[in-house]
């Protein structure tokens, strides 16, 4: 037969292993959340930088519907911003930054209803930068996983991003390199 102090030593180390267990499995959890949470604010930089809307110059010419596609990239921006804040942990230190992202896209988008197309170059401008700095906030959050890709940076490279910068500081079409002058 077993003794008491047997049977108390077996009890206490069933609970001691089961609260083991359930502690792995939480810090398992709580690390595969936080991973979640880094890759859906590296994809959200990531599209982002993709989005030719953020490549700004207050001296472009517009062409027709430009602020309309503008407009529609930015609404869509918006939304890879929610996605992303959707997949934060609840008490995130990402979240004020989302929240100021999307304010930053609404408040752009209220200008397109309400001004004409060539005040709105100024407002695209201050989008991009208060977008930028606090795509800079997310990644002082944890600078060696998060991005920090300024949104427009590589909305070019499909032209060829050496190419396609340089044309922008020098007025070149990128695809036949004549300067506006030249066309």
């Amino acid at each position: 037969m077993m003794s008491a102090m047997e049977l108390v030593f077996i009890a206490f180390s069933t609970f001691l292993g089961a609260a083991v267990a359930l502690a792995a499995e939480r810090l398992g959890r709580a690390r595969d959340a936080k991973l979640k949470e880094e890759a859906a604010i590296n994809n959200l930089i990531i599209d982002l930088a993709a989005k030719r809307a953020f490549l700004v110059d207050p001296t472009w010419v517009l062409v027709e519907d430009e602020m309309s596609r503008v407009a529609g990239s930015v609404m869509h921006a918006r939304d890879l911003i929610r996605e992303a804040r959707l997949a934060l942990r609840p008490r995130s230190k990402a979240l004020p930054h989302l929240r100021a992202m999307t304010q930053a896209c609404n408040t752009f988008l209220e200008l397109t209803e309400r001004t004409g197309d060539e005040h709105l170059k100024a407002a695209a401008n201050r989008l991009t930068t208060e977008l930028a700095s606090e795509v800079q906030a997310l990644h002082a959050l944890d600078p060696k996983r998060i991005f920090s890709d300024r949104p427009g940076s590589t909305a070019m490279h499909a032209l060829g991003a050496p190419m396609a910068l340089e044309a922008l500081e020098t007025k070149k079409d990128p695809v036949s390199g004549n300067s506006e002058n030249e066309a």
